[in-house]
C-alpha cells in the first residue's frame, strides 16, 4: 500500500492521464448509451470505469516488470478512478446526455397542435438554449457536421456556460463532502462497498494485488462464461442463452388484487450478487425486505379499495419523507462532530481538524459563494430567487443522503424517482404559486433531477476521500483533480454527443432523447392543469417520515432489530426490482459464509464475489467496444 503523502496520491501525472482518458471515454460512453443504447449509469459502480482501470492496473504490470521507475502508484490509479467516475456521471443518460438535448428540444418539438411557443416559449432562456431551426436541423436530422461555423457558433457558448455551471455543482459537493468526510470515513467507520472493488484492484501489497487472487478469477470466469455464452446466443440463436436477464413476475399475477404489484423481475446478474454480497448482511435483507413490503401495501390497498386514490400507496412522497429523516438523523448522531466543526468555522484556520483537502472555514466560504452562483445562474435565466434557492437546498440535501446511503449501504441502485428538489417544491406550493417561468426553470434542470440520484457524482467524492484515508494520504490536490474532471468531464460529454447527433441524427437513436422530452411533457402539463399545495401527497411524506426514524429509533435502542430504513427509502421504485433476486441469493450466501465459516471465512471469500463484478464488467465493456466498432448487435449484461 502507499505511504502517505501529498504527492504519492494525487499527482499532475494522474491529472492529465485522467484528462486524456475522460476525452476517450466520453465519446465510448455516448456511443454505448446513444447507439447501443446500453445505459451504463443505471448502475452506482460504473462498469466502463472498472474496465478501463481494470485496463489500467494490466498496463501498470507491464510497467512495473519493465519500465518500474515509471509505474503508477495506487493514489495515482485511485485518482483517475475518482476523475473518470465523476466524468461518466455527469455525461450519464440523466444528465449531460439529457441536457444537451433539452437546449433545443423546447424549440424543436414545439408545433402549431402542442402550442408550446405560448405556453412556454418565452420563457426559455436564449442564452441556454437553441431556438434556430436551420441550427438544429442537422442535430436532430443527422447527416450533417457539428464543426461547421455556424454549429459552433450556436452550441459553444451554451456549452461553456452549462459547463459552469457543473462544475460549480461539483464544487459545492466538494465542500460539504469536506465537512462530512471526518465522521462519515473516520468516526462512523462506515463501510463503502462500492469503494471496494476499485480499491483492491489498485492495491500494491503483493506483485498482482487482487487479480493474483485465485478465488477472484474463478468467480470471474462463471460471470464470463455465462457472458460468452450470451454473446453466442446473440450471435446465433441456436445456441442456448442463460437467463440472467429481467423476467417480469406480473405474468403470475393477473387477477386482483395481485395484479397491483410492481417492479416485480426475476434476474440472476452475477455482478449484483457480487456487489450484494459486499453490503451489510442486514442492510441486504432490508432491502429485498422492505422491496416485497411495498408490494403488500399495494396488494392490502388494492383488497381495501384504496387503489382508487391516484397514486396510493404513495410511495414517492413516503420516499421523499424518508430520505429527509435518514438526513436529520444523520446529522443527529453526529451533532458533537457538526458542533465542533461550526466552532472551528470561527477559529483560526490553524486549529483546523478537518484533515481534508481544505479546512472547514474555506468549505462552507465555498459553499456561500457556490450556492450564490447557481442563484445568481438560475435569476439571469428568468426564474425567481426565493423558488431556485429552495430548489437548491432541497437538492444538495438529497445528494447528501444518497452519499450517505451510499457509503452506509452500497446498493447497486440507488434512484429516488420522484424525490427530486422539484418535486418537493411542488408538493409544498403548487404549480400556481410557482408560476411558469419557475416551472420553465424545472424542465430546464430535468438533467439534474429526472430520476433523482442514480448519477449523482456526490457520493464518488466521498468514495474518493474513503481511498486516502485507507491509503493513509492527504491530498490538497484531491479537489483539483476532481473539478479538472468536472471541466474536462461536461465539455467533452457536449463534445461527443453532438458529434454522434449531427453525424446519425437524434431522431434515429433507439430511445431518441426520452429524458428531455419528459421534461417538456412535464412542463406542458404542469402550466396547463395547475394545482395548490398537495395535502394529501404531504401526510404521506409525513407519514414516511414518521416511520424511517421510528425504525431508526428501534436500531439504536434494541440490537435484535435488524430492519434498516435505507432499504424502505430505495426499494420503492424500479432499481431494486432489477436486482431482487441477486440480492436474496447474497443475503443467503453472506449469512451462511458468516454462520458456518465466521468472519475469516467471510473476508477470504470476497474476492470471488468482485470477480462476478469484475468479469460481468469487463466483458460487457469489450462486447459493448465490439459492438460499437463493427455496428453489431452484442449482449448487454444490464438493461434497467
Amino acid at each position: 500500500m502507499d505511504s502517505s503523502g501529498d504527492k504519492k496520491f494525487v499527482t499532475l501525472r494522474a491529472i492529465i492521464i485522467g484528462s486524456l482518458l475522460i476525452l476517450v471515454n466520453s465519446h465510448w460512453q455516448t456511443g454505448m448509451s446513444s447507439t447501443l443504447d446500453i445505459e451504463i449509469t443505471d448502475l452506482a459502480l460504473f462498469s466502463n470505469v472498472v474496465f478501463i482501470l481494470f485496463m489500467l492496473v494490466l498496463l501498470n504490470q507491464f510497467m512495473r516488470r519493465f519500465l518500474p521507475t515509471h509505474k503508477l502508484r495506487q493514489g495515482e490509479m485511485l485518482t483517475i478512478y475518482v476523475m473518470l467516475a465523476t466524468s461518466t456521471a455527469l455525461n450519464g443518460t440523466d444528465m449531460i446526455k439529457c441536457l444537451v438535448s433539452l437546449v433545443g428540444n423546447g424549440s424543436w418539438y414545439a408545433t402549431p397542435e402542442n402550442d408550446w411557443n405560448n405556453i412556454f416559449g418565452q420563457h426559455l432562456p436564449g442564452w441556454l438554449t437553441i431556438s434556430d431551426r436551420k441550427i438544429l436541423s442537422g442535430y436532430y436530422d443527422g447527416e450533417s457536421s457539428l464543426y461547421a461555423a455556424k454549429h459552433i457558433r450556436a452550441w459553444a457558448p451554451r456549452a461553456l456556460a452549462w459547463s459552469s455551471f457543473s462544475v460549480v455543482l461539483i464544487l459545492v459537493m466538494l465542500c460539504i463532502n469536506t465537512i462530512l468526510r471526518r465522521q462519515w470515513v473516520r468516526n462512523e467507520r462506515l463501510t463503502y462497498p462500492i469503494a471496494q472493488l476499485p480499491f483492491e484492484m489498485t492495491t500494491t501489497d503483493k506483485a498482482w494485488g487482487l487479480l493474483g487472487n485465485k478465488l477472484m478469477w474463478i468467480g470471474f470466469s462463471i460471470a464470463a462464461v455465462i457472458s460468452i455464452v450470451n454473446q453466442a446466443h446473440i450471435l446465433s440463436p441456436v445456441v442456448p442463452s442463460i437467463p440472467v436477464q429481467p423476467m417480469n413476475m406480473g405474468r403470475y399475477f393477473s387477477t386482483k388484487p395481485w395484479n397491483s404489484m410492481r417492479y416485480m423481475y426475476r434476474t440472476f446478474y452475477p455482478f449484483a450478487i457480487g456487489l450484494g454480497y459486499l453490503m451489510p448482511l442486514d442492510l441486504i435483507a432490508s432491502t429485498w425486505f422492505f422491496h416485497l413490503f411495498w408490494q403488500i401495501e399495494r396488494v392490502i390497498g388494492s383488497a381495501a379499495g384504496l387503489s382508487s386514490l391516484p397514486g396510493f400507496p404513495y410511495a414517492e412522497s413516503q420516499v421523499r419523507g424518508g430520505w429527509i429523516a435518514l438526513l436529520v438523523f444523520a446529522i443527529w448522531i453526529g451533532r458533537k462532530y457538526f458542533r465542533d466543526v461550526v466552532v472551528q468555522i470561527f477559529r483560526s484556520s490553524k486549529n483546523d481538524t478537518s484533515g481534508g483537502p481544505m479546512t472547514y472555514r474555506n468549505a462552507v466560504l465555498g459553499i456561500i459563494a457556490g450556492f450564490i452562483f447557481l442563484v445568481a445562474f438560475c435569476y439571469y435565466a428568468g426564474m425567481s430567487i426565493w423558488v431556485m434557492s429552495l430548489f437548491f437546498v432541497f437538492y444538495f440535501a438529497l445528494s447528501t443522503t444518497i452519499t450517505r446511503i451510499r457509503a452506509e449501504l452500497g446498493p447497486a441502485v440507488h434512484t429516488m424517482r420522484d424525490a427530486s428538489s422539484d418535486k418537493m417544491l411542488l408538493m409544498l406550493f403548487g404549480t400556481r404559486q410557482l408560476r411558469p417561468h419557475n416551472l420553465t426553470g424545472f424542465a430546464m434542470f430535468h438533467w439534474i433531477t429526472g430520476s433523482s440520484g442514480r448519477e449523482n457524482p456526490m457520493p464518488i467524492q466521498l468514495e474518493g476521500f474513503k481511498f486516502m484515508e485507507r491509503a493513509r494520504a492527504r491530498s490538497k490536490w484531491f479537489v483539483v483533480a476532481v473539478l479538472v474532471a468536472a471541466a474536462v468531464g461536461s465539455l467533452s460529454g457536449f463534445w461527443a454527443y453532438l458529434h454522434d447527433a449531427y453525424n446519425l441524427g437524434v431522431e434515429s437513436y433507439p430511445e431518441k432523447t426520452w429524458a428531455a422530452s419528459v421534461g417538456f411533457r412535464l412542463l406542458d402539463s404542469r402550466i396547463q392543469n395547475p394545482t395548490g399545495a398537495q395535502p394529501t401527497d404531504i401526510t404521506f411524506a409525513i407519514v414516511g417520515f414518521m416511520f424511517t426514524l421510528f425504525m431508526l429509533m428501534m436500531r439504536v435502542r434494541f440490537l435484535w432489530w435488524h430492519l434498516h430504513p435505507v432499504g424502505y427509502v430505495i426499494s420503492g421504485r424500479w432499481g431494486i426490482g432489477r436486482i431482487l433476486f441477486p440480492l436474496i441469493i447474497a443475503s443467503t450466501a453472506k449469512w451462511a459464509t458468516l454462520r458456518f465459516s465466521g468472519l475469516k471465512g467471510y473476508r477470504k471469500s470476497i474476492p470471488f464475489f468482485l470477480g462476478l463484478i469484475l468479469g460481468d464488467f469487463v466483458l460487457g465493456s469489450v462486447w459493448a467496444t465490439i459492438g460499437l466498432i463493427f455496428h453489431t448487435p452484442v449482449y448487454v449484461f444490464w438493461t434497467g
